[in-house]
């Protein structure tokens, strides 16, 4: 009999810290989660900065084509009337104000696109890069919710009370991705 009771004492034992070494390892493993998410919380926030500088860029160069609009109709309104005025009376101060108004009008539609094409390179950019890094989040967010939702030690670190305490005890992080079930 005293065989046995030593057998079951050392199988209790060793059950006992097998299931301390799993609950470290979750704690562990649910900690690691907390920092993905945070790291990708911190990401996220850069992400939608970015974007919405995308997006002012955007908005900026939106006034700048219609000005480049309207200044070429205007440009090729003048046309006309500068085909005219060589026809008629070329030396008029009516002509003069005709050619000066196009020489303006060129100058201006020339600033307009030579602006345009820095803002256009810059908006690239930005766009380029905001695209790029969605896309890089995008991955890494999914590779978090494999790992530390949608996972057998997810699972488990929520089923066990100890492990759950330790990781999950504070109110902010019982609201992360990590320490909710779904």
């Amino acid at each position: 009999m005293p065989h046995s009771t030593i057998k079951y004492s050392v199988l209790a034992l060793g059950c006992t810290f097998i299931n301390l070494v799993h609950g470290n390892d979750l704690i562990a493993f649910g900690k690691e989660c907390l920092l993905q998410e945070e790291r990708l919380q911190t990401a996220k926030n850069r992400l939608d900065a970015l974007s919405l500088q995308s997006e002012l860029i955007q908005r900026k160069n939106g006034p700048s084509e219609n000005y480049l609009e309207r200044y070429q109709t205007e440009q090729a309104d003048l046309e006309i009337n500068m085909t005219e005025c060589a026809e008629t009376t070329p030396n008029s101060a009516y002509c003069h104000q005709i050619r000066r108004r196009y020489n303006e009008l060129t100058y201006l539609i020339q600033q307009v696109k030579t602006e345009g094409m820095t803002d256009e390179y810059n908006l690239n950019d930005a766009t380029m890069n905001y695209e790029i890094t969605r896309a890089n989040f995008n991955q890494r967010y999914d590779d978090f919710l494999t790992s530390c939702r949608n996972s057998d030690a997810h699972y488990a670190l929520i089923q066990s009370p100890i492990a759950y305490k330790e990781v999950c005890s504070s109110p902010v992080t019982k609201k992360t991705v990590t320490c909710s079930l779904f």
